[in-house]
């Protein structure tokens, strides 16, 4: 195997896919990149720990020889990308088992592993469900992963609900059972039974890297235990997460009390100056005590070590009961806060009561939505 590359196409590729190895050292072939050279797909990379897998591919080298190699990825990929930006050379000795990589009058040597230990990815059997376009998946998956948690016993909450119901509605779907973040959209022209999947946080973060803004199609299929994403530049590959997914509907209220409109930015502003409060030993989560008065709305955060901090909100629209107290987790409510302050100049906030569920949305859009249970304190 022998090849030259631009340095930037590969440690674009290379940062794209080696992340999906195993970075234990239980099985060395997990923890590698296979690297395939062929005129039909130019420069393939592949890596996956069993959980998920990346596989992507640039027709952008000089073939000298096709062949194929496995590699430590992290060690690859960190080496590639301290490289100067230059043509790299990179050639498999077949007597010494090494990658050599050349660049300018530098070079370096890599030991590899044995091929023939590394798993294929279960892609020949996989089947076609359905395709969305590349910035709707990725804004829905931006808008909710963030709320699923990264340890739970039901481990349903430390993924993401595809959720497809009937009239070729897609819900998508994380909660930590304290918050919920639901995105809705409608798939085109395909006719598909309900059905649903979960897949892990860390296969979304991934997936979340290699999508784009473009209205480009993902397809989505299935393999055995796992969800296929791909189009003609990668293919991501994610075990799903087994278990039923609770009824989400059922945790979105259907009436409230109150609803508040305010300013995105003050209350971002407001909550980011509430956050420098340290929690104390009593409630060990960082809150902030909400008042909704009819002229004014008041932010209290208090630590009986630090000090307090009270930011008062004066323009807002208020409808429905006032005089309501209410505390939130300052970071919970800070995340969607802070989402939403990319999109709109207004939030809306719509209260249950004191200790019922809220449901904080942009009021122009109603295909997104976030569920925040208050915490209860003494305060």
């Amino acid at each position: 195997m022998k090849f030259t590359i631009n340095k930037k196409h590969l440690s674009y590729l290379t940062s794209l896919v080696h992340r999906a190895a195993s970075n234990k050292n239980t099985v060395a072939a997990l923890s590698g990149l296979l690297i395939e050279i062929s005129s039909n797909h130019g420069l393939t990379m592949t890596a996956t720990d069993m959980e998920i897998g990346i596989k992507a591919s640039t027709k952008e080298i000089n073939i000298i020889e096709e062949g194929s190699v496995l590699v430590n990825a992290y060690y690859f990929a960190d080496f590639i990308k301290l490289l100067p930006d230059t043509t790299i050379s990179i050639e498999f000795n077949n007597n010494s088992s090494k990658l050599n990589i050349s660049y300018g009058r530098s070079s370096g040597v890599i030991n590899t592993y044995s091929i023939q230990e590394y798993p294929e990815l279960p892609l020949k059997e996989m089947e076609y469900k359905f395709t969305l376009p590349q910035n709707v998946l990725k804004e829905a998956l931006k808008k909710t992963v963030f709320a699923a948690t990264n340890n739970h016993f039901r481990q349903v909450f430390t993924g993401v609900l595809f959720d497809i119901i009937e009239n070729n509605q897609i819900n998508i779907v994380a909660s930590d059972t304290h918050r919920l973040a639901f995105y809705n959209y409608t798939l085109e022209n395909i006719n598909l039974e309900p059905f649903n999947f979960i897949i892990p946080i860390r296969s979304v973060n991934e997936l979340l890297r290699l999508l784009d803004d473009t209205d480009d199609d993902i397809k989505i299929g299935f393999s055995e235990n796992n969800v296929i994403f791909y189009n003609d530049n990668f293919i991501i590959l994610s075990r799903l997460i087994e278990g039923k997914y609770p009824n989400y509907d059922q945790v979105i209220p259907k009436n409230f009390n109150t609803k508040v409109l305010l300013k995105t930015d003050i209350l971002s502003n407001s909550l980011e100056r509430a956050k420098t409060m340290p929690t104390d030993d009593k409630l060990k989560i960082q809150h902030a005590q909400f008042t909704f008065k009819e002229d004014e709305i008041s932010i209290n955060s208090f630590s009986e070590t630090i000090g307090e901090i009270v930011e008062i909100i004066e323009e807002f629209n208020l409808e429905g009961d006032n005089d309501i107290k209410i505390a939130f987790n300052t970071n919970y409510l800070l995340d969607v806060v802070k989402l939403l302050d990319n999109e709109t100049k207004e939030i809306s906030i719509s209260l249950s009561g004191s200790l019922g569920p809220s449901l904080i949305k942009n009021p122009d859009k109603n295909n997104y939505l976030y569920i925040l249970v208050p915490l209860r304190t003494t305060g």
